[in-house]
């Protein structure tokens, strides 16, 4: 009577448990269905290229999370890849990928590059998955042979690779495309250090909008949020957020553009917001910034805070942010050059009147000539090489006594 009584017992909790997987995924499958055909219907009547916005239903959708088995088709449908795509000849991405090949075995920088892009993910540690990376990465700098090469491009590439696999390596290049040019024609990955001073820039007058009381406690502890946040913008969040949440952030970012990346940094500030009152040495800062945000596994609650707690933030108004951010930049990077040119002029022509014991040397006074002048013809000399190699490095290269 016990052993027929376990029996039962235990067919029952089997066919229970069968029938609740069964409707589980039929309810899954049909939720995945009826996204998939919503998704493509919109993107059918959306132009992704236009300058029209995307339906509110589009959007909404979106940010409820893309089904990881659709994402690789409609991050290509969404981004313009595919309408990208049809404007140019069939074996259009081969020709470039085939020029590519040549001009990549002269760049030893990107080669090195290849094998510190996620060299731990298994998708990208075989040879065929880095050659994959670099035909990609030299087919786009043919393709915009204005953009200088950057490492943050290797990451962009390879985790669209990741998520859309590394068979489909054209679609992935055309993805790239309609990303960087028509989706984040400005962003820090294309414009390299100048587009991340900017962006970064932004960011910090959007912090003191949104979170004043932060700013104070940044102030006080001298931390600067750029050292903490660049790779938030430069790589797109690839290596800072987990790969599912990042992809999340994606998915709205292939529809709504650059306002998104603002929106999730803005969200992450305000879910760390509580701790980062509490800090005392910008060290305890760093560590928030860096180990609470890789464990942000809850995108849902990243994605609401960042559409629903931050308020209004406008295309329109990042827009007139960013040209503003330029131009404070291009008169702070002027200021600094000229002072650059007064101080090392100066130096050079004091140093070469003492060594010669004569105030008519002739390199002296050509340096001293050379005050406030941008040296059209170089002078021969250790100064004017200095001056030449500083005034083209990084302004944030140049050091604290500049």
């Amino acid at each position: 009577m016990v052993y027929q009584t376990l029996c039962w017992c235990f067919l029952h909790a089997f066919f229970t448990l069968y029938f609740t997987v069964l409707c589980y995924l039929r309810s899954t499958i049909e939720t995945v269905v009826r996204l998939t055909a919503v998704l493509l219907l919109q993107t059918i009547t959306w132009q992704p290229l236009s300058n029209t916005p995307p339906p509110s239903k589009l959007k909404q959708l979106v940010r409820e999370g893309i089904p990881l088995s659709c994402r690789p088709a409609l991050w290509y449908q969404l981004s313009g890849a595919a309408a990208l795509r049809r404007t140019e000849p069939a074996e259009y991405y081969i020709s470039l990928a085939s020029l590519g090949k040549v001009s990549s075995t002269g760049n030893p920088e990107l080669s090195l590059d290849l094998f510190r892009t996620f060299s731990n993910h298994l998708a990208l540690s075989s040879h065929k998955a880095l050659e994959a990376i670099r035909r990609i990465v030299t087919a786009f700098g043919k393709r915009n042979e204005s953009v200088a090469y950057s490492q943050n491009i290797n990451f962009v590439v390879a985790f669209l690779l990741v998520v859309m696999g590394t068979a489909k390596e054209e679609e992935v290049f055309w993805t790239l495309a309609a990303l960087l040019e028509r989706r984040l024609p400005a962003s820090s990955v294309v414009e390299g250090s100048s587009g991340l001073n900017v962006e970064q820039r932004m960011f910090d007058v959007l912090v003191e909008r949104k979170h004043p009381r932060l700013i104070e406690v940044f102030d006080r502890l001298e931390c600067s949020l750029g050292g903490l946040t660049g790779e938030w913008f430069s790589r797109m969040f690839t290596t800072a957020l987990p790969a599912e949440t990042a992809a999340r952030v994606w998915d709205c970012v292939m529809v709504e553009g650059p306002k998104v990346l603002f929106r999730a940094a803005l969200s992450l500030i305000k879910m760390n917001e509580p701790a980062l009152l509490n800090t005392c040495h910008s060290v305890q800062v760093s560590r928030i910034l860096k180990w609470r945000v890789a464990r942000t596994y809850q995108a849902d609650m990243l994605l609401k805070i960042g559409f629903k707690s931050i308020g209004t933030l406008k295309t329109d108004m990042l827009h007139q942010l960013r040209i503003a951010q330029q131009a404070a930049l291009s008169v702070e990077v002027a200021a600094h050059k000229k002072r650059l040119e007064d101080i090392l002029c100066t130096n050079a022509a004091a140093r070469a009147s003492k060594a010669t014991g004569k105030s008519d040397n002739p390199l002296a006074k050509a340096l001293g000539q050379c005050k406030g002048q941008s040296l059209p013809v170089p002078i021969h000399g250790y100064a004017t090489s200095k001056l030449t190699t500083i005034l083209e490095s990084p302004i944030e290269m140049w050091g604290e006594d500049y």
